[in-house]
């Protein structure tokens, strides 16, 4: 079925349009709302090498979504997710989370024309979930992407068009003893491609994209004022059996950094960059996902890192009402800077969830997260733990 075609699209405003299940009606609005609470124990909240301390952390979490049909066909849609983390022994490290996933978004169809308008928002504030932060636990940073995605529907083509304004603001003023402040900056993120229906469920096509990305301040570790990032290459979606979907991406990416009159310092990067992603469904109880490549990203100090990545997820249905989760990743990456680092970080994970009634679930998991580094004093271990309950009103 194509993107936004004529059975696609039909479905879609269906589903966005109609109002189902929800706790409160306001005017033409529907709202359903959730809680929950979950408690953590990080073995070594400040990520350090020597003496790690540990701490117990306390998250209460509220969860909304909302649904207003402007039309049998426009929709506007709002998902919020956010909570407050409580630290019993650093209340330094207290703050406020939002959840990825949380955005404001209005569908429009127009002919052949599926266009998005969104807010998407969130802040990030456990470390171990940026493997180029090491020596802090005062990690907080909101980031926001204001923009447009675009669908162009020719039946066998689907032509796609991006933009997205992307804040990185830095909530705390302090910063590691490699860093010495957390950057905080803006980027103008553009992306465009073009795939082609080979048969029912295959596509295949071309992707551009580009990113002129801008910080706010120069520190010892990031002397960039500014840099520009490109990249060109081709695409491949399709399924390789009924329970066996593959997609692949590759390409050639430029990265050019801006040295404010620094010679030494801003030298372009030039390389390939891909992805793999494998998805089987082996029987009725047992599926798993498969994730590699090579990427480069802006990292959370400022500057970009050069990034090879994989992991591994399963899931395990072999007790009713409970579902077993495992998992592995691993990463190895290189700062594009002076004296750039070089870094891994890997882990294995397990997780058990139980549907306690209709409305209330539990939660229960286990993460191991290892850094290793060329730079001293960069290497931790970190063992986290969480038990969460969650209620649907």
């Amino acid at each position: 079925m194509s993107i936004a075609g004529a059975e696609a699209a039909e479905a879609r405003r269906k589903a966005a349009s109609t109002i189902g299940f929800y706790d409160l009606k306001l005017g033409p609005t529907a709202w359903s709302f959730g809680a929950g609470v979950e408690v953590d124990y990080n073995s070594n909240v400040n990520y350090t090498e020597s003496n790690p301390e540990g701490d117990f952390i306390f998250r209460p979490q509220i969860n909304t979504r909302m649904l207003w049909p402007v039309s049998d066909q426009n929709s506007i849609s709002l998902a919020l997710g956010g909570g407050y983390s409580a630290y019993l022994k650093h209340p330094n490290l207290d703050g406020l989370f939002m959840t990825p996933g949380t955005e404001l978004s209005f569908d429009l169809y127009a002919g052949d024309f599926w266009i998005n308008l969104h807010d998407r928002f969130s802040i990030i504030e456990n470390a171990y979930q940026d493997p180029t932060v090491a020596g802090t636990g005062n990690y907080s940073q909101l980031q926001n992407a204001l923009g447009v995605a675009t669908t162009w529907d020719l039946n066998q083509a689907v032509v796609k068009f991006g933009y997205d304004h992307v804040n990185y603001d830095s909530l705390n003023g302090s910063g590691s003893q490699y860093s010495g402040s957390q950057q905080s900056g803006y980027s103008e993120v553009f992306s465009a491609s073009a795939g082609y229906t080979l048969k029912p469920g295959m596509l295949l096509g071309v992707e551009l994209g580009g990113s002129l990305i801008n910080y706010d301040t120069i520190t010892t570790n990031q002397p960039y004022r500014a840099a520009n990032q490109w990249n060109v290459g081709g695409f491949y979606d399709a399924p390789v059996s009924e329970y066996i979907h593959f997609t692949a991406h590759a390409g050639y990416t430029m990265y050019s950094p801006q040295s404010s009159g620094v010679p030494t310092i801003g030298e372009s990067f030039t390389g390939m960059y891909g992805q793999i992603d494998i998805r089987h469904r082996v029987n009725q109880y047992v599926e798993y996902s498969l994730s590699g490549g090579r990427t480069l990203n802006v990292f959370f100090y400022g500057g970009t890192v050069d990034q090879y990545f994989a992991s591994w997820q399963a899931n395990w249905h072999l007790v009713e009402k409970l579902a077993l989760t495992t998992s592995f990743t691993y990463q190895h990456g290189t700062l594009l800077a002076v004296g750039g680092e070089v870094y891994d970080q890997y882990g294995p994970g397990i997780g058990v969830s139980h549907r306690i009634t209709a409305k209330l679930s539990s939660n229960l998991g286990y993460q191991l997260y290892v850094r290793g580094s060329d730079l001293p004093g960069r290497n931790y271990t970190a063992n986290v733990v969480s038990l969460s309950l969650n209620y649907a009103f």
